[in-house]
């Protein structure tokens, strides 16, 4: 009886440090605030995309169910995973303006291919 508690003590740990995150995220699941300016509002019946979204870290901020921190963009209310640049191209991401605290805009082309926008550009802009 006493081997049975210590092997589910044990497998609980193990079980709860693979489905974690990154750990050092605080998660918020908030929805982002739409800025103002000419955003992609939608994506044309060849799934290209080109122009402004945001972009932010998709299960930080877009509340993706991601396991990992990964870059993401938005738009509308659908979030894509982001094939083509990584969340720490453009800086750390756990800074204060990084990626998984904060929402940011960029300029993009790609391609939205299921529920990944593959990228042939992506540019972030300046605050």
């Amino acid at each position: 009886m006493r081997d049975i508690r210590y092997i589910l003590l044990i497998l609980t740990v193990s079980l709860g440090t693979i489905h974690a995150g990154c750990g050092s995220c605080n998660i918020s699941k908030k929805k982002a605030e739409r800025p103002i300016g000419e955003f992609v509002t939608d994506i044309n019946d060849d799934g290209k995309v080109k122009g402004l979204v945001l972009a932010s870290c998709g299960m930080c901020n877009f509340g993706m169910r991601n396991r990992k921190c990964s870059l993401a963009i938005q738009i509308n209310e659908t979030a894509f995973n982001v094939k083509g640049s990584k969340i720490d191209d453009h800086g750390d991401s756990h800074a204060n303006d990084g990626f998984c605290n904060a929402v940011r805009v960029a300029k993009v082309s790609g391609k939205i291919d299921k529920s990944t926008f593959i990228a042939d550009s992506f540019e972030l802009q300046k605050n």
